[in-house]
């Protein structure tokens, strides 16, 4: 198992999503991939196929994403990131319809790797109510 080999990993996998070439980001998930986390409307747990078909909807919904990696942390099999997305919400997801609002928000992952290097595993942590917010599903909070 290497480090280095599994950051490397992440980082394509991380260039494949700015490219929106699902090709690319298939390549990097071993094929027993799990993913977990949230997209504003509660957890949600995906195998390889589901998570690709997702990818492909959010791909369409903001046809500008892009993904910053703010910082990577790697040890063993696993590899951390600290991760700011940006796009402009220009088709449904998930039921939501387009709001043509803009999206900035940081989120942390966490990736495990199988001894091939692949991403067998793959853990979001974001704030899914201002996720919601920023895209206008819904109010802001009123100040206090």
């Amino acid at each position: 198992m290497s480090v280095e080999r599994n950051r490397a990993t992440g980082l394509r996998f991380q260039e494949a999503m700015n490219r929106h070439d699902l090709d690319a980001v298939a390549a990097c998930l071993a094929e027993d991939f799990h993913y977990h986390g949230s997209d504003g409307k509660g957890p949600r747990a995906e195998d390889r196929k589901a998570y690709l078909a997702y990818t492909a909807g959010l791909f369409h919904a903001f046809p500008d994403l892009s993904f910053d990696m703010l910082e990577v942390v790697a040890e063993g099999d696993l590899a951390a990131t600290r991760t700011r997305i940006t796009g402009t919400h220009r088709g449904e997801i998930k039921g939501l319809p387009a709001s043509g609002r803009e999206l900035d928000l940081e989120f942390a992952n966490v990736m495990r790797f199988d001894s091939n290097g692949l991403i067998l595993e793959h853990r979001d942590y974001l704030d899914a109510l201002e996720l919601m917010r920023q895209l206008g599903a819904i109010p802001a909070a009123a100040p206090s």
